[in-house]
């Protein structure tokens, strides 16, 4: 019974040291940032004229800034 609490404590903390890692996946405009180098894409500079994220490259960011309506049932 022991050992396996100690296993799972393990996995546990395994979990929380790794997960970050494959969570700080960059996208194209954040690694051109970080070389301060504007992003060759060209969805990404015809959004950029906009004044918008692109959609494609940035999903995450697609909402961002926009409130949502809260649905009452």
């Amino acid at each position: 019974m022991n050992r396996i609490k100690i296993g799972l404590a393990a996995l546990v903390l395994g979990g929380w040291l790794v997960g970050p890692a494959f969570a700080a996946e960059k996208n194209c405009c954040e690694k051109a940032k970080a070389e301060s180098k504007p992003c060759p894409h060209k969805c990404c500079v015809a959004a950029k004229k906009a004044g918008k994220d692109c959609e494609k490259c940035n999903p995450r960011k697609k909402n961002a800034g926009q409130k949502t309506e809260r649905q009452n049932p």
